[in-house]
């Protein structure tokens, strides 16, 4: 079956673009020396393991078609693709994205090893099933779980300890952005969700500007 181009916008519903802030504010595409990133965040989608398992195998299908897509640490010039599955689905969609070199990532974690955190997860949870990266301070957990910054500089420290790479979501409101701020939101973001991590740690981390007013 030919697959088109509504799947991979099904597949990387949700992904912001990984880009930095330039001097006027906006975002800039330059991603200087890292390799590029295109990742898809599937959010609280789709409602059954069969329909995740349709999209990944549909989603790998396509890729394939894509030479210039690639696994971690690959040829240089690709893109590395990652795909961040609600947590039922994690594992059964990485043994079928893995094999067209495609990572997957958790869309949080708790920053606790473990204990009375009734229905939190532990990186090493996600860790154990295949994940490469975790989302911290996604704009949704920022505004409709009150993660304070406090608690994503915790997650991002533990994303690390256990060998994974977090992706560090920052961005303004639209408020912000009419007041023309974007700069000073987006810096002290980085300021205290980064407080703590060294200098080597940060190679594996990666920052996504996701303005929250372009987020859909």
């Amino acid at each position: 079956m030919k697959l088109s181009l509504p799947l991979l916008a099904a597949a990387l519903s949700g992904a912001e673009a990984f880009t930095a802030v330039g001097d006027n504010g906006r975002a800039a595409t330059q991603l200087n020396a890292r390799q590029p990133i295109m990742a898809g965040n599937w959010k609280m989608n789709p409602t059954t393991e069969a329909d995740a398992l349709n999209l990944a195998n549909g989603f790998t299908d396509l890729l394939a078609e894509m030479p210039a897509s690639c696994a971690v640490d690959l040829a240089e010039g690709c893109t590395e693709v990652v795909l961040f599955p609600p947590f039922p689905f994690i594992s059964k969609v990485k043994d079928i994205v893995g094999k067209q070199g495609i990572s997957v990532g958790a869309q949080q974690v708790y920053y606790e090893d473990k204990g009375a955190f009734t229905g939190s997860v532990a990186a090493s949870m996600v860790k154990s099933v295949g994940c490469e990266y975790v989302l911290c301070g996604h704009s949704e957990r920022r505004t409709l779980f009150s993660d304070s910054d406090v608690n994503i500089n915790s997650k991002v420290k533990k994303v690390l300890e256990f060998g994974m790479k977090p992706i560090l979501c920052i961005g303004e409101t639209q408020e912000e952005y009419d007041l023309g701020i974007t700069q000073e939101v987006c810096a002290m973001q980085v300021s205290k969700d980064l407080a703590g991590v060294s200098k080597e740690e940060m190679a594996n981390v990666v920052i996504a500007y996701e303005p929250v007013w372009a987020i859909g």
